[in-house]
């Protein structure tokens, strides 16, 4: 499985809180247009936002980058934030099903 995994600190929390939502809204929209496999988008209380996008394959992942770079763009246009992202190879991964418990 490959992975796209992108950093952004915002300076603030509200900030970062605006930017989840754009990204909520313009990846999690895309889901199955860029046939992402896993979607993950986490925020910390600093305003560090993590994008974690997995693919089943390469060819996948290059697509969703050639079409989705604006909106990344945008955020860094919109906000004063660092940005970093990076290409990964997942090595292990486990998710727990959902399940009722009772």
């Amino acid at each position: 499985m490959y992975s796209k995994i992108y950093n952004l600190k915002f300076t603030s929390i509200t900030e970062a809180k605006i930017g989840v939502s754009f990204l909520s809204e313009e990846i999690g929209g895309a889901i199955m247009e860029s046939n992402i496999a896993s979607l993950s988008i986490l925020l910390d209380k600093e305003g560090l936002v993590v994008v974690t996008i997995r693919f089943d394959t390469l060819e996948d992942m290059n697509q969703f980058v050639k079409r989705k770079f604006e909106v990344f763009d945008s955020l860094k246009m919109s906000f004063s934030l660092r940005y970093s992202e990076r290409s990964a190879v997942a090595v292990y991964t486990f998710d727990r099903e959902a399940s009722s418990v009772t």
